[in-house]
């Protein structure tokens, strides 16, 4: 089949649909956020929490969000928004492109404005390119249109769905120091072994990848590559701070893990004047593969 694309709005949110012969994948033109992934003939790779909010100006649960231009709270303002703005924003579609290997791309886009500029005082250009076919791939690119540097965090917060998310391991992270910020931002190092999911995890591990989502009962394992991040985040609020979140349901930590490819902490990015920085993640199954 060729590529097909269309534009829709879902729960009134605009949404752009792309189907090729290999995959099917959205994404909500809020936030540039991918919202689902799916190869033909298999279940999602990602999760979207069934009480999230799909509003304008709101931050919605699940998907890959785009956190820009910081990671978690802001660091001086505790009023300013969580992950920053670029996932509440409305981004503009600039173009929907066929590719061989039955790929589909798209790509948007988001500026700065009055409103960011009171967020967060330069001029910025950001772009969020998705290619959706055998495999997913995310690309965030900013260019920096001011005239002195420019300093950021960002993160693709990759909600994947899993069978249980104290079932599965996470492979690659081992002998790399991490932040954790469960126990109050304190510095550990990551033992060979794979990560096991046990209660509440927040981790910023020092490491770019790739890493390995094994999921035994659901029958697959995603790996995820990635170029220009040197940050890997890894989230799941456990059952207490799941019952505590309004957008989550108090079972829904088990149905999801967040592995989040970025540039965080003592990794952000500063881009001189006229340059840019772009960091991408490819996501594939190697279920079947060597």
């Amino acid at each position: 089949m060729a590529v097909k694309w269309q534009q829709s709005v879902r729960n009134g949110l605009d949404v752009l649909d792309l189907a090729t012969a290999a995959s099917t994948c959205s994404v909500a033109l809020h936030g540039a956020q991918v919202l689902s992934f799916a190869p033909r003939g298999e279940r999602d790779w990602l999760w979207v929490s069934e009480k999230a909010r799909w509003e304008v100006g709101a931050a919605l649960r699940g998907g890959i969000p785009i956190c820009f231009p910081w990671f978690g709270p802001h660091p001086t303002n505790r009023g300013f928004p969580a992950h920053g703005f670029a996932r509440t924003r409305a981004w503009r579609l600039l173009a929907v492109d066929e590719l061989a290997g039955a790929r589909v791309r798209a790509v948007l886009e988001l500026g700065d404005d009055d409103t960011t500029l009171a967020l967060f005082p330069c001029a910025f250009t950001a772009r969020t390119t998705v290619i959706a076919g055998d495999d997913l791939e995310l690309s965030f690119e900013v260019v920096n249109r001011g005239s002195g540097p420019l300093g950021f965090e960002a993160a693709l917060h990759t909600y994947f769905a899993v069978s249980d998310s104290e079932a599965i391991t996470v492979e690659g992270l081992g002998g790399h120091t991490y932040v954790d910020k469960v126990s109050g931002a304190e510095r550990c190092l990551q033992g060979a072994e794979p990560l096991r999911i046990s209660g509440e995890v927040d981790r910023v591990y020092q490491t770019g990848g790739p890493v390995t989502l094994a999921d035994p009962a659901g029958a697959r394992s995603l790996r995820l590559e990635t170029r220009g991040a040197a940050s890997t985040v890894v989230w799941n609020p456990g059952s207490k701070k799941a019952a505590a979140l309004t957008d989550l349901s108090p079972d829904s930590f088990r149905r999801f893990v967040c592995l989040e490819t970025g540039n965080i902490g003592d990794q952000r990015i500063t881009v001189p004047a006229g340059g840019s920085h772009a960091m991408s993640v490819r996501v594939l199954c190697v279920r079947n593969r060597t």
